[in-house]
């Protein structure tokens, strides 16, 4: 029965009422999750984000719409049913909830002496998990004598003690250091890769998606607004909520020199600040010296990186370059943008600055 675990979600709605005033949060969401996939869902602050992982784990009731979990549909199945399926959910929060008059295994053990097992199955059990999660030297530990790192290793633990089959993880991240945040994160794609769990974050953070997930859902006021893998989210940013999450990913990186004179509107004699994006062949193309030997125009490296997005390699670059340069009628800009484009860059244009 919990082979597949795929999600289904179709025109999930859910309004809530404040003061006899309806406000609708979900506003008929449609998305599909893969079984045995690492799935992100994005967006700003109400969102949505939270609520919706709340109808999947049971938490929160929809006015409308349905939820399909391993082709069952949990508005139309027996309690009996409905509760084995839930016990197949595990949930990991962002302030770990852990009991703290409870050791590491004690809190591990917790869903497990709920299901009424025996002493010996629950020790046995919470220790693998502990061990798989590597809290094997911290059984005996109280989770104020834990790192943050640690006692959200144990949330983990305690949520896939039960043999679950579907993570949800609800900005479990947002309290961590970023060094002890990437642990955790490599953590649950190794825990993905050995198991074969589905996993769905909920996160505000861009870099936790790129880090990790196979594909992402960007949610605004209760609507997708855009899905895919995460290479094209992140290339060819589509809608402006997805672009302004991508450019918060790097626009910390631009110099406070450019950051503090750049203005949206060229003026005479400006330079235009522009953002690249590219990945995999393109990120070992020499572009910006065929656009020098093309176009006859000097272009100024501001900053750039390289890294990987899961196997894929994926880089970033901001340059610079003058908006006097003509090509017949237009400026050179509108040539090199069209340039990047037919050879599968992203190029945005961030803004212009005075000459230097």
């Amino acid at each position: 029965m919990f082979t597949n675990f795929a999600v289904n979600i179709k025109g999930l709605k859910v309004t809530f009422t404040t003061d006899k005033i309806p406000k609708e949060i979900l506003k008929g969401i449609d998305l599909s999750i893969p079984q045995g996939q690492i799935f992100g869902i994005i967006g700003r602050s109400g969102a949505g984000k939270s609520t919706l992982l709340r109808c999947l784990n049971g938490l929160e009731s929809p006015n409308s719409g349905e939820v399909i979990i391993d082709q069952v549909s949990m508005n139309h199945t027996s309690l009996p049913l409905r509760r084995d399926i839930l016990q197949k959910i595990g949930t990991v929060f962002q302030n770990f909830n852990l009991l703290r008059r409870r050791t590491v295994l004690e809190n591990i053990a917790l869903p497990l002496e709920f299901r009424g097992l025996n002493a010996n199955e629950i020790t046995i059990k919470a220790k693998e998990i502990a061990d798989l999660v590597g809290l094997h030297d911290k059984y005996h530990s109280y989770p104020s004598q834990l790192s943050g790192g640690q006692n959200q290793r144990v949330a983990i633990a305690r949520a896939l003690v039960s043999n679950v089959s579907l993570l949800l993880c609800d900005e479990f991240t947002s309290a961590l250091d970023p060094e002890t945040a990437l642990e955790i994160l490599a953590l649950l794609q190794d825990l993905n890769q050995r198991l074969g769990i589905t996993i769905l974050l909920i996160t505000h953070d861009m870099s936790v998606i790129r880090e990790i997930c196979d594909q992402v859902c960007v949610l605004d006021e209760g609507k997708v607004v855009e899905i895919g893998n995460v290479e094209s989210i992140l290339l060819r940013p589509q809608h402006e909520v997805t672009q302004s999450l991508v450019s918060h990913l790097f626009i910390k990186e631009l110099p406070r020199a450019i950051s503090a004179t750049m203005h949206p509107i060229s003026g005479e004699g400006d330079h235009v600040v522009i953002r690249l994006f590219f990945s995999n062949n393109t990120s070992y193309q020499p572009a910006i010296a065929d656009i020098i030997q093309k176009f006859h125009v000097p272009i100024n490296i501001i900053i750039g990186s390289l890294g990987h997005v899961r196997e894929v390699a994926f880089g970033s670059m901001v340059v610079t370059l003058p908006t006097s340069y003509k090509t017949q009628e237009d400026t050179v800009v509108t040539d090199i943008l069209t340039y990047f484009q037919t050879h599968n860059i992203s190029a945005e244009i961030l803004g212009y600055i005075p000459p230097p």
